[in-house]
């Protein structure tokens, strides 16, 4: 196996600070759906390096490692842990996909009733990059889900909401109508008291007989006779009725018959308005008992999206997907980064490459024992009896066993269910093993293989002779010893 070289630049101006860094010790991590990992020693004397504008170069945050071996892609880490031992700079860089870990959404709010989870991914990296000093230059690949987040609206409950918009629409004109109609009653009312030489307000009274009590007001105008005809017009002076001139007579009776007809139509729009209004009621009633049907949209806002890398972590086990850094040399000098998509996972069977115990295998993998629980109780956002809940159990044969996971930074139910259902199934207390030390070989090479690959394992394991296919989730590579450490999942 060659030889690693390690070079500094910083960030996020890209600068090279060092190409021949003498990171000592070193270790380079490459896992799946995960940032990479680079750590090692640097004298202690290094932690005063500087930039050619005598700034400090290593600092974390803002100076990141790329390591390099021949014939294979660079690994990228930004650094962003430094402590000191002795005489030694202990240094750890984590690949770029680690930058929206604890970063909280602070754009314009994201909400869709039908988005993938990849453009959510999508949506993230180029909201966190779009702000000065974000941008890593880092480019998503391409590649759909085929799934989406968030609920649209139900058919029924959409049709059901454009009916009530229509039913509105049409109260608000009968309403109007009706007020106009009476707006018109009052004007013709008007004009008959005015004709009699009355202000507004008074009533007009038709009937046989001269009015009595309280109606012998000095507003009042009264109209002798029936529905056949009228015989005359009177006003009260305040002792007696006293009849209207011919001139005044006739004006006021044309306004007084105009005000009869329009007192029929306001009776018509009246009852229009009314029986409109019932019908929009039923209509806003059919609104609210589809209210199952609501929107759900998926969000991404300031108050509740606080950790940018969980989100992504989330949508990769819900959907599923599954994702890879990929770091390539532009020129010498320059590096472009991509994070490639699997959907729904990456790898391939090897069936060329081969892990026998013994050969390139230095030791039996050891044995781990999951957590037991037949039900789990997953507690999201909220407080007290508004909190998000989900009980998810699962029958295993033993003791009723729950456990509780607190994740507060879950705030949609489907988030909540799904995350209770992969606990519950990781809690059933089997014996497996997770990892795998290995040197560099013939069999199985550095670099013959990649996270997400599935390889062939035989051996005397002590416990019991293994032969199954096992499938790398992560490689660990000693840089001074060629040694490899793998985790694994049995398959």
């Amino acid at each position: 196996m060659s030889d690693w070289r390690f070079h500094l630049m910083t960030l996020p101006d890209r600068v090279w600070v060092d190409r021949d860094l003498p990171l000592q010790d070193a270790k380079v991590i490459t896992p799946l759906s995960g940032p990479a990992s680079i750590s090692g020693q640097l004298p202690l004397g290094y932690r005063g390096i500087e930039t050619p504008d005598r700034k400090r170069a290593l600092v974390e945050w803002g100076s990141a490692i790329v390591a390099e071996q021949e014939g294979r892609d660079p690994v990228f880490g930004i650094v962003d842990e430094l402590s000191t031992d002795g005489d030694w700079l202990n240094v750890g860089a984590g690949g770029f996909t680690s930058y929206p870990q604890g970063m909280p959404w602070t754009g314009p709010q994201l909400s869709s009733t039908k988005i993938d989870p990849l453009d959510v991914v999508r949506a993230i990296w180029d909201r966190l990059q779009s702000y000065e000093s974000g941008d890593l230059g880092v480019v998503v690949g391409e590649g759909r889900s085929l799934k989406y987040l968030g609920k649209p609206e139900g058919k029924e409950l959409t049709a059901a909401k454009r009916f009530q918009a229509y039913m509105q629409e049409q109260l608000d004109y009968t309403k109007e109508q009706a007020e106009g109609d009476a707006q018109l009653v009052e004007q013709y009312a008007t004009k008959a008291l005015a004709a009699a030489g009355l202000p507004k307000g008074g009533l007009l009274i038709r009937q046989q007989s001269a009015p009595t009590g309280d109606k012998r007001s000095k507003r009042n105008l009264w109209f002798k006779g029936n529905a056949d005809g009228l015989l005359g017009g009177y006003t009260w002076n305040g002792k007696k009725w006293v009849e209207l001139s011919t001139a005044k007579f006739n004006a006021a009776s044309d306004w007084f018959f105009e005000w009869l007809d329009q007192k029929e139509v306001l009776k018509d729009s009246k009852a229009m308005y009314s029986k409109t209004k019932t019908e929009f009621n039923d209509a806003k009633s059919k609104v609210n008992d589809l209210s199952d049907q609501k929107a759900d949209p998926y969000q991404l806002n300031w108050w509740e999206t606080h950790d940018l890398g969980s989100v992504i972590s989330d949508l990769a086990r819900e959907t599923p997907f599954e994702f890879r850094e990929e770091t390539k040399w532009v020129g010498d000098d320059a590096l472009s980064h991509r994070i490639v998509l699997g959907v729904p996972e990456f790898g391939v069977r090897r069936e060329d490459l081969r892990l026998e115990i013994g050969v390139n295998v230095t030791a039996p993998p050891p044995l781990v024992e999951s957590d037991y629980a037949s039900h789990v109780l997953v507690l999201g956002a909220g407080e007290g009896r508004s909190m998000l809940n989900t009980l998810a159990s699962k029958d295993r044969g033993r003791l009723r066993r729950t456990v509780v996971v607190e994740r507060k930074d879950l705030t949609r139910k489907d988030r909540v269910d799904a995350t209770a259902r992969t606990e519950v199934n990781a809690r059933d207390a089997e014996w497996s093993f997770e990892s795998l030390s290995l040197v560099d070989h013939p069999m199985c090479p550095y670099g013959s293989f990649d996270v997400g690959d599935y390889l062939y394992l035989t051996g005397d394991a002590g416990w019991t002779q293994l032969d199954q296919l096992v499938r790398v989730t992560e490689i660990a590579v000693d840089c001074v010893t060629g040694n490899m450490d793998l985790k694994v999942v049995s398959t």
